[in-house]
């Protein structure tokens, strides 16, 4: 099994003297991402995780992580699901004392080096002192894979025969569904390699698309307007010559 890509957080003083600030944003939703990214690593789950399950591309927290600013951060609906998704209460997100008003950012750098990608920055506090933030995780293996769950892929095609998908679902629908079954241990990568699966042009089985700004899937139009066709048929119905 691949190791889980935790992101790394450094902290340690800095002599660098404040110059111009590179970034500038909302105490709020800075120290958003800070306590999602602690969250993360408590409960080992990945950036790319939460990513599907906001319905989103793989690289869509991490972006955050990598350039945060006030236009690239946790929107009010996403932050709703947040204590659910990482399994806490509101205060572990967000922090009561926080200060109100905006965050400078000094000395910001992107770091795509070593294998490791991520973020350097440096915050100051009131009395001048300088403190230098990183953030970074590993690259994964060049070829690497992760095996299919076999369980939760047979699953997800009962589900498609039985018309669970015959509506649209979202990646957290989805997950949630899973979770109460209470069947197997799993990760959400798993979910996510099954669901790539049934939506790639092998196996046909869902469809999927940005709905108001969320990935949902659902039913493969081909299963529609041929509903004999089941999950386990139509791999030889699309060999047909």
């Amino acid at each position: 099994m691949i190791a889980t890509p935790l992101i790394e957080i450094i902290k340690r003083p800095s002599i660098r003297k404040a110059e111009k600030p590179d970034v500038i944003m909302s105490c709020m939703d800075y120290v958003i991402i800070c306590q999602v990214i602690k969250r993360l690593n408590e409960i080992d789950m990945r950036d790319d995780e939460l990513s599907f399950l906001l319905g989103k591309p793989n690289n869509y927290v991490f972006s955050f992580i990598i350039k945060p600013s006030d236009k690239n951060r946790f929107h009010e609906d996403q932050l709703d699901l947040l204590p659910f998704i990482l399994e806490c209460p509101f205060s572990k997100i967000f922090v009561n004392d926080t200060q109100s008003g905006n965050i400078q950012l000094y000395h910001t750098k992107n770091i795509d080096e070593d294998g490791y990608k991520g973020f350097s920055h440096i915050v100051y506090s009131p009395n001048g002192d300088g403190t230098r933030i990183i953030w970074k995780k590993k690259n994964a293996p060049k070829g690497s894979t992760r095996k299919t769950n076999k369980a939760i892929l047979a699953l997800l095609k009962n589900w498609i025969d039985q018309g669970y998908f015959e509506q649209k679902r979202d990646a957290l629908e989805i997950f949630k569904k899973i979770k109460a079954q209470g069947m197997f241990k799993f990760r959400i990568s798993d979910i996510e390699k099954c669901m790539k699966i049934l939506c790639g042009s092998r196996q046909a089985l869902l469809q999927k698309d940005s709905v108001d700004g969320v990935l949902r899937y659902w039913r493969n139009e081909i299963l529609e307007k041929m509903p004999e066709i089941s999950a386990g048929t139509i791999h030889s119905y699309l060999a047909k010559p």
